[in-house]
């Protein structure tokens, strides 16, 4: 089953050749498919994959940046103003948001730290004097000794 905005999308491609994707212009758009703004909002998906679209985003005085599909370029600035009711300060391109780590980086990093605070943990032991007796302690400093290859 097709959630509302993606009904939204597609009819609004189908009517003007783009599609606004903000849920506050969508429900000043179609007032049928939400029961209100915060319905709107809840329900909204601005991230789609729209087949034969163009993805970019469009900057508005009053709405900030929005994502806009749009079939073709040709008199987007026009357009645009037709169906929001303003004029576009700035039309881009769309570039994903790419994380400045990616989960391997962030899982590499996780286990390097570890590493560091297991071997900074060994070095305080090996450290140490060991009893002269045998013991726990002895025992225990000597293989953090083994462990980092001192002698």
């Amino acid at each position: 089953m097709t959630d509302r905005s993606t009904w939204y999308a597609y009819q609004c491609i189908a009517a003007s050749g783009l599609a606004v994707m903000d849920h506050r212009i969508a429900n000043q758009l179609r007032t049928d498919l939400w029961a209100g703004i915060q319905d709107c909002a809840i329900t909204f998906r601005r991230q789609q994959r729209l087949e034969g679209t163009k993805r970019l985003v469009v900057t508005f005085p009053t709405w900030g940046r929005v994502e806009v599909y749009a079939r073709s370029l040709n008199n987007l600035e026009q357009r645009l103003e037709w169906i929001v009711g303003e004029r576009p300060t700035e039309i881009a391109e769309w570039q994903p948001d790419r994380p400045e780590v990616t989960p391997e980086q962030a899982a590499r990093r996780e286990a390097n730290r570890k590493e560091i605070e297991r071997l900074a943990e060994l070095r305080k032991i090996a450290t140490q004097e060991p009893p002269s007796h045998d013991c726990h302690r002895r025992r225990e400093i000597l293989d953090a000794r083994q462990k980092l290859g001192m002698s």
